[in-house]
């Protein structure tokens, strides 16, 4: 009798592992595919702004005296350089997130909707 219990606390205590690393595999592929939605989605759209940003900031600096202007430019060099760094994330990342991530997580990466 004592056997039967531990036999079914055991199969229960299986259960109830495989269903949590079920749930986070699930959870993992969503966060993922949020991500993914983030890189492709938001990043080209805010490295765009920084860009025109910096065109405004830039032309609006050659109106103003020399040390405004000094540090306009500055200004429009650093929106510049964190537009081309947007940029270059939106290229690297399917290649950084293959070398980082394997198996399964890059499967659900591939896949998402």
């Amino acid at each position: 009798m004592k056997g039967k219990h531990v036999f079914l606390a055991l199969l229960l205590a299986v259960g109830v592992a495989s269903a949590t690393v079920t749930s986070i595999a699930s959870q993992l592929a969503g966060n993922i595919c949020t991500v993914k939605y983030l890189i492709f989605g938001l990043l080209p759209t805010i490295a765009l702004v920084m860009f025109l940003l910096a065109g405004l900031v830039y032309a609006a600096g050659q109106a103003f005296g020399a040390e405004t202007k000094a540090k306009a430019q500055g200004w429009a060099m650093s929106l510049l350089v964190g537009g081309i760094i947007g940029i270059v994330l939106v290229v690297l990342a399917p290649a950084l997130l293959s070398i980082f991530v394997s198996g399964t997580a890059m499967d659900s990466f591939n896949t998402c909707p």
